[in-house]
């Protein structure tokens, strides 16, 4: 009898284990089907919630935590996404009545040009309709540059090019608006000409959206300075504020930020966002800092490179 005693002790074990491992699995089924309805309701409903589990066996609870961690990365990716469309509508309406207002003008100069018989007026007409197109083509110029500028793959041919001679030649070109304000810059620049790893013509973009960004917003004296260190070359910008002005400067290198979004002024909102990824993609950078009364834009250019300048002389 001691055997067959055993022999059922065995049976009954086996038969226990059986029981169990059956219960076990119908209760992982189970599970995996409340997973795949929490997961058809979430998908189907957009929902934020996520997937739970009364009882978390180790593989269980390994899938349900690479399921969350998905639906956590595919929320943000939706948020991103109706956050950038809602960007883009934005952009796409600030562009829209940017250059509509140009155009407006430009076909009333336009019609008085054609309507008037005396010449002097007719030219002048035709004058101010040209500068309405030039408006129209800087605005389109300045969103192609930014769309550019988007695309990781998008780069610059860098080499030493000598940023105080571009930095003359800039301000020169606005030498009409300087006379025009009554104000002359404030220069305190080296007396050697340091070279920086750059662009020529990004160069040339950069400075003329800083300064024609001052002759916007600013008044007052424009104090460009140069802080010449080892490795880094950095220009600063300084003006006083217009009475009223608010700056944000958080948001300022942004795309499409305008201190009053309901004035144009003609300008696309671009500007100092070009700056800000120009300067990146010459491994440099660009800030900003703001006063109750005072605005300063500073740039940062890396020096590197710079002993080998006369075997790679600057463009122009």
């Amino acid at each position: 009898m001691r055997g067959v005693d055993r022999i059922l002790i065995v049976l009954a074990g086996l038969l226990l284990l059986l029981i169990t491992q059956t219960i076990y699995l119908l209760n992982y089924r189970r599970q995996v089907k409340q997973i795949s309805s929490q997961l058809s309701f979430i998908m189907e409903h957009d929902s934020r919630k996520r997937i739970v589990t009364q009882l978390k066996p180790k593989e269980i609870g390994r899938l349900v935590q690479d399921c969350n961690n998905l639906l956590s990365r595919q929320s943000a990716m939706g948020e991103q996404f109706s956050r950038k469309n809602q960007e883009m509508n934005l952009a796409v309406t600030s562009l829209s009545h940017d250059i509509r207002t140009p155009l407006t003008s430009l076909d009333g100069y336009l019609q008085l040009a054609l309507r008037t018989e005396a010449e002097q007026e007719k030219e002048r007409y035709v004058r101010l309709a040209q500068s309405r197109i030039q408006q129209i083509i800087k605005l389109v110029d300045e969103l192609f540059l930014y769309t550019k500028l988007q695309n990781p793959e998008y780069s610059l041919e860098l080499q030493p090019v000598d940023v105080m001679e571009v930095l003359k030649r800039n301000l020169f070109t606005f030498i009409d608006d300087f006379t025009r304000s009554g104000e002359e810059p404030e220069l305190r620049l080296p007396e050697h000409s340091p070279r920086v790893m750059g662009e020529l013509h990004a160069l040339e973009r950069i400075f003329t959206n800083i300064i024609g960004n001052y002759f916007i917003h600013g008044e007052g004296t424009l104090a460009i300075e140069v802080e010449d260190r080892q490795d880094v070359l950095g220009i600063r910008f300084t003006n006083r504020l217009k009475a009223g002005s608010r700056v944000d400067t958080e948001k300022i290198f942004t795309r499409f930020y305008k201190e009053d979004p309901s004035r144009t002024r003609h300008s696309s909102g671009l500007g100092l966002s070009i700056v800000k990824a120009l300067m990146e993609k010459m491994n440099g950078h660009a800030e900003a800092g703001c006063t109750a009364d005072t605005f300063s834009i500073r740039i940062g250019f890396s020096k590197r490179g710079e002993e080998h300048g006369h075997e790679h002389p600057s463009q122009g």
